[in-house]
């Protein structure tokens, strides 16, 4: 069957991490398979799941070794004849890995996460929120519908929704377009100065080049507080993330939020990707 979890599957199967879950050999280890997309992949799956605090860079060194040893020996995941646990991925430790974090992408994320796991948003005015015509794709309550947006932004300067229709209204976004050709009467991101965002967030829009490189222009750099970038959409209108995605920064998260109407079809999940730019 392999892995399942969208964060060890998606854009595509990792093969090293598919290896280790079958084969001794392939374990994963500082200076073993130690350096890769698959260890960026662990790095992240330890940090949402104990908080490792680990920086994700792809690397297997000290501190991934001991997170790994910190996870495994919670959930006593030991080979036979050891009293403490190793500081290897192996077949049982990606396998638990991967089951936990299928769990949780599946699971409604905690208010103090990075994106809205409901229509709802976190708690405001929604009487307030925008209808049509502003809002192409309303909620069953006819306003801006909140799913997959961002929520408890970096806020330190401005908030930009790339193509957005007022469904981050409530927390200081202004919707922008990088296209004048799908700009709907938003205002330019060529209008902004370089620098000036903290938050940027696309939802079910395809990243053009154009796009990319406005976000790349406009994301606060890290000298002054940083950029967070959300990436949010159906995977049957769009495959994500792809290389241009991870070519912005660092992922923190990632979930796949179901659709409540369609559970039982993961073409209409709802994919969320949030990334620390560089």
């Amino acid at each position: 069957m392999g892995l399942k979890s969208m964060l060890f599957t998606s854009p595509d199967r990792d093969q090293q991490l598919e290896n280790c879950l079958v084969s001794d050999p392939a374990h994963i280890g500082a200076g073993i398979n130690g350096i890769g997309e698959h260890v960026r992949r662990i790095q992240i799956a330890l940090n949402e799941l104990d908080d490792a605090g680990l920086d994700v860079d792809g690397r297997f060194g000290q501190d991934t070794g001991d997170a790994v040893e910190d996870y495994k020996n919670a959930r006593g995941i030991l080979a036979p004849g050891q009293d403490s646990a190793d500081r290897i991925v192996g077949k049982g430790t990606i396998k638990s890995l991967d089951d936990e974090i299928d769990v949780l992408e599946k699971s409604t994320p905690l208010p103090t996460s990075f994106v809205s796991p409901t229509e709802a948003g976190l708690p405001h005015a929604h009487q307030l929120c925008p209808t049509p015509p502003r809002v192409v794709n309303p909620g069953p309550d006819g306003r801006a519908q909140h799913l997959g947006s961002p929520i408890n932004p970096i806020g330190t300067a401005m908030k930009i929704n790339i193509y957005g229709e007022g469904e981050t209204d409530y927390l200081g976004f202004t919707d922008f377009a990088t296209e004048p050709e799908h700009a709907s009467g938003r205002p330019m991101t060529s209008t902004l100065v370089n620098g000036c965002a903290s938050d940027i967030c696309v939802r079910s829009s395809p990243l053009s080049e154009v796009t990319l490189n406005e976000i790349r222009r406009i994301a606060q750099s890290a000298l002054v507080g940083g950029c967070r970038f959300t990436y949010g959409s159906n995977q049957e209108l769009f495959k994500t993330p792809r290389a241009d995605i991870l070519s912005l920064g660092t992922v923190i998260q990632q979930h796949r939020i179901a659709d409540p109407a369609n559970p039982s079809n993961p073409l209409v999940d709802f994919e969320v990707w949030v990334v620390d730019m560089f």
